[in-house]
């Protein structure tokens, strides 16, 4: 941690108490001494007048400023170091609470060595009072034999007993496993299990009473028929369940209550007889566990009193020292009789006071009851455990008010204080936040939803976030442990998700547009923000519960807007809609010049993406970054994937097609850019991810243009010069009067209806009528389209070979000025290929001579002159030139001397084989 001071400071104040001030040390400002703070024996005031002794009001208020910079520092590396232990602070409250339940089952343990060495010197004092009788030995020896073989049938017995238990009950044996000297004492069947709160009959039961337990068996129907089965359902300690008999009232005078720590169960009897009979059972079973009956002794012999509580017993040290202190031992056993009278009556009056509700007289009264245990020279177990089963009793009553919701403050305190002094802490901490939570849940039951959900909200972040913050207060109060943090703080994330479900319920789920959404999560930040004043920041957890909602509800608008975008394209009539001026995108104007022809599902398009920006504005955060761009590039990418589906399913017109792959440059030129820099605007700094979409987007128009191309090369193709159906084996004579066939013709008449087409669009129109003429080579030069049906080699006849090269020939002159190199070497070989299969199906001698290059060019000059000279412009047809100058042998201006000597090249490859 440091401070805004300088480091020399300290250097300063040191040299003005040795010398002086100095004039200049005067207008010093003194640092913040960390390693005096933190001292645990630090003195604020003397620690200030040393510091501040001369020191000008000026500098004061700039040191006053520095400690306060310090107290934040300190406290946000405090809160950090909270969030960053938390679950070490779980995971130790949870071995707190093990180890509590260990040391209870330790505590119980040793209470019962306690009992058995007790036990043993009761058996030592009785042997040597029998030593000393005349035969006393032998008879001691006897007793003791027939001791052991009465306790070894007994426990056979008792095993027996919980044999059949187990038999006649499902799953018994797993609520009432063997223990030594567990037996059965009784079982009162067909009881009514009822509902505290509206005492109506739950299910019908049977209760087995056995020495240290009681057994719940539920009776449960088996199968289709009527046959009932006893399964085991629950089952109790006595000594930690207290039975009461409700006789307040004539209705309730056949029931019973049984309370186990926090639980209440209601028991009603048909009769008054089965009821007594059950008293009486537990009466026996708990007389048993006091000490009266054990169950361990045989019946046959009368059952041995503790030293301590035996009418007239002494302690018996040896024979010789044993009459010598007779009178000594009179005097303490008076004592012990005097102790055991005012604990019987305390007890009594505890009961009475419990019985009145009279909490803090009964707490008083344990305290007196501890304090004169705890001055008993050794208590009887028995008394113990009266005391602490009254002291279970008395703190389950005041756990029941304490979970009354709504409590007054004053109330509430008083429960907890009470709890906190019979040793109940974890009990009361857990039921004073049940009792909070059921609060929050009355007050939340209270509000009115009216169909207007941000006052709703509102209002629930005012119940939930103020009864949390109050909670917190009352809670630092009442528990001043600090390991007991730990538990307000899983109460208070609790809480928040149970607020995070009301609001998806509420906010989330019923679609609510954004700006409600965004409404409603600032009246929650508002409410948390109080929260933070008052030392409990949530801000994080809030985040991490509705972070999932908030991508949620952006991938559905997604969905929406996909689902929008997808019905407009689909009724799209691909006819320009609009026309958009490029004055503001340089990009756009060097590409489509002044204006950009849009079809009407580029224009939804943009407005989509505009509303879409213009509805993450309200909840627009760093967290939700990713999200957002994500959605923006399915959008766009799921629209120009729609384009690409149309151009190669859909039967549209040329001018259809060539709109679409106009707009679809508009997508990637103008669409992109635009929602670019709304998202700039929205986030207030420039999102890379949507500007580089435009770059990665680049090739996808040209995509398209060859999608284009080869759709069109196979229907030009299919519709006039299809080489693929064509036959080649036509025997005629070659001479000077043969010309390009009229398919070609035709093939290049549909070749400038395209280009007159592209005439109308800012399209690259050498691109892609060259892209067209590449195609069609390609499918030429496939060699599936060289072999037969039969899978032979396709034959080529003398004159067929001639017709073939005239063709591509005159395909190549006319169009020079569109075919690249790649297309001119497909020529070649398309030439090449033919001329091989004719020579090689006359490879006998029967080939004729081939035509050379002058021939080849006088039949294309011919053609030229009765057609129309050269596609100059494919818009304007075909232009005339006179004969003569083709007679003089003139070259036309129009088409370049490369074109001229491209278009020439197939001739000599095929000549020269």
């Amino acid at each position: 941690m440091t401070s805004r001071v300088p480091q020399d400071a300290p250097t300063l104040a040191a040299a003005a108490q040795k010398h002086g001030p100095a004039p200049e040390a005067l207008s010093e400002i003194p640092a913040v001494s960390l390693s005096r703070l933190t001292k645990s024996d630090f003195q604020p005031e003397e620690y200030l007048k040393e510091t501040l002794k001369t020191v000008q009001e000026k500098n004061i208020r700039q040191f006053r400023k520095a400690l306060e910079d310090a107290r934040k520092v300190a406290s946000k590396n405090l809160q950090k170091n909270v969030y960053k232990n938390y679950e070490s602070f779980v995971f130790i409250s949870k071995e707190i609470s093990g180890m509590e339940r260990d040391m209870q089952l330790l505590r119980e343990l040793l209470l019962n060595i306690n009992q058995v060495g007790d036990d043993l010197m009761d058996e030592d004092e009785q042997s040597i009072m029998d030593a000393e009788e005349p035969g006393g030995r032998v008879a001691a020896l006897g007793r003791r034999r027939t001791m052991r073989m009465s306790m070894a049938n007994q426990q056979d017995m008792f095993k027996d007993q919980l044999t059949k238990v187990w038999r006649t009950i499902r799953d018994a044996q797993r609520f009432v496993p063997f223990a030594p000297n567990r037996h059965v004492v009784g079982d009162v069947r067909n009881i009514s299990e009822l509902s505290p709160s509206t005492m109506q009959t739950r299910q019908k039961v049977d209760i087995i009473v056995l020495s240290d337990m009681l057994l719940l068996a539920v009776r449960k129907k088996r199968g289709n028929y009527a046959q009932t089965i006893l399964v085991a359902e629950r089952s109790f300690l006595l000594s930690d369940v207290t039975v009461a008999d409700v006789s307040d009232s004539s209705r309730a005078g056949n029931m019973v209550k049984i309370v186990n720590r926090a639980e209440t169960f209601l028991f009603g009897f048909k009769s008054t007889e089965a009821k007594n009979e059950f008293l009486m059972l537990i009466g026996h079973a708990k007389a048993g566990i006091f000490g009266a009956e054990p169950p361990s002794m045989p019946p046959s012999l009368p059952p041995p009193l503790p030293n301590a509580a035996r009418p007239g017993a002494v302690p018996v040290r040896s024979t010789r020292s044993r009459q010598s202190a007779s009178g000594a031992d009179d005097d303490q056993e008076s004592i012990a009789e005097g102790l055991r009278s005012r604990i019987d009556e305390m007890l009594d009056a505890l009961d009475i006071h419990i019985a009145r509700r009279e909490f803090t007289d009964a707490t008083t009264l344990v305290q007196r009851l501890k304090r004169q245990v705890a001055e008993s020279p050794k208590p009887a177990a028995a008394v113990l455990r009266a005391i602490d089963t009254h002291i279970a009793e008395l703190s389950r009553l005041i756990l029941t008010d304490l979970l009354i919701p709504c409590s007054p403050r004053k109330q509430v305190a008083a429960n907890v204080s009470l709890l906190h002094q019979l040793g109940w802490d974890k009990e009361a901490k857990e039921a004073f936040l049940a009792s909070r939570s059921a609060t929050i849940k009355n007050r939340t039951r209270q509000l009115k939803l009216e169909g207007n959900t941000r006052l709703y909200i509102r209002e629930l972040a005012i119940v939930y976030f103020r009864l949390i913050r109050n909670t917190c207060e009352w809670y630092s109060e009442f528990f001043a442990d600090p390991t007991m943090i730990s538990a307000l703080i899983a109460w208070v994330r609790q809480e928040m998700a149970g607020y995070a479900v009301i609001f998806r319920r509420h906010v989330f789920h019923e679609m609510q547009k954004f700006q409600v959404i965004a409404s409603c999560l600032n009246h929650t930040l508002a409410e948390v923000d109080i929260l933070g004043h008052a030392g409990l920041d949530l801000k994080f957890m809030l985040d991490q519960e509705f972070f999932p909602d908030l991508t949620g509800c952006i991938r559905s608008f997604e969905g929406r807007c996909l689902a929008l975008l997808t019905k407009a394209v689909a009724g799209d009539s691909l006819s320009v809609a609009s026309k958009i001026s490029t004055a503001s995108n340089e990009n756009a104007a060097r590409l489509f010049g002044a204006q950009i022809p849009i079809v009407a599902s580029v224009s939804k398009l943009d407005e989509v993406l505009t509303d879409f920006g213009n509805e993450l504005r309200f909840i627009v955060r760093d967290s939700l970054y990713g999200q957002v761009v994500a959605s923006v590039l399915s959008i766009i990418e799921g629209v120009l994937k729609q384009f690409l589906t149309v151009l190669r399913k859909g039967s549209n017109t040329h001018a259809q097609e060539l709109a679409l792959l106009v707009s679809t440059q508009a997508v990637v030129s103008w669409v992109v850019p635009r929602s670019a820099a709304h998202l700039d605007r929205i986030f207030g700094r420039t999102v890379t991810d949507i500007h580089n979409l435009e770059q990665r987007l680049e090739a996808f128009p040209s995509s398209l243009q060859d999608v284009f191309c080869q759709k069109h090369a196979v229907a030009i193709s299919r519709s006039s010069f299809d080489f693929v159906t064509a036959e080649f084996l036509e025997e005629r004579e070659v001479g000077d009067d043969m010309a390009p066939s009229p398919a070609m013709e035709q093939l290049l008449s549909g070749l400038g209806d395209i280009a007159r087409e592209l005439d109308q669009w800012p399209l690259p129109k050498r691109a892609v009528l060259g892209g067209i003429i590449d195609c069609m080579f390609v499918q030429m030069i496939d060699p599936r389209n060289w072999e037969t049906a039969g899978g032979e080699k396709r034959r080529f006849s003398h004159y067929g070979v001639h017709c073939l090269v005239l063709d591509i020939h005159f395909l190549l002159r006319v169009c020079g000025s569109l075919v690249s190199k790649s297309t001119n070497n497909m020529a070649n070989r398309v030439c090449e290929k033919a001329l091989r299969s004719y020579f090689a199906a006359n490879a006998g001698g029967g080939a004729k001579e081939m035509m050379n290059k002058m021939w080849y060019d006088a039949r294309v000059r011919t053609a030229m002159q009765r057609l129309g000279y050269g596609f100059p412009d494919f818009g304007r047809g075909f232009e005339h030139r006179s004969q003569q100058s083709f007679e003089n042998g003139a070259q036309p201006e129009s088409v370049p001397l490369s074109a001229r000597d491209n278009a020439a090249s197939p001739a000599p490859s095929a000549t020269s084989r």
